[in-house]
């Protein structure tokens, strides 16, 4: 469960893709405000199995959950937002590895 919270402004997404596959989903939703119909309907989510999960465009000051199952593919897997022009811009990294994860460090101080 990934709870994505927009405090912004103007609307985002969250749009976690194949490893490798940025630059071509990004020039796809380039490519998709060159059609009046794709700016009407305002969704920027590019119809390719490059993209694994996807939020819808959160509007500003709003939030949407996001479930899914991790791929099972250890990786990098990254995550963009499609509204126009932020894909270069506004990522991240998603890491899936196997095994359990790191334990959180202890924060007790040891007794002087």
């Amino acid at each position: 469960k990934l709870e994505f919270v927009n405090p912004d402004s103007i609307s985002h997404n969250l749009v976690i893709i194949r490893p490798g596959t940025e630059e071509s989903v990004g020039l796809e939703v380039s490519r998709m405000i060159a059609d009046p119909k794709q700016i009407e309907i305002g969704r920027y989510i590019p119809e390719t199995d490059a993209i694994l999960f996807h939020t819808e465009m959160v509007p500003p000051n709003s939030g949407e959950t996001l479930r899914f199952i991790a791929p099972r593919k250890p990786g990098n897997y990254p995550y963009i937002c499609t509204f126009p022009g932020h894909w270069s811009l506004m990522k991240g990294v998603m890491v899936v590895s196997n095994g359990c994860p790191r334990k959180a460090p202890d924060n007790k101080k040891a007794a002087l």
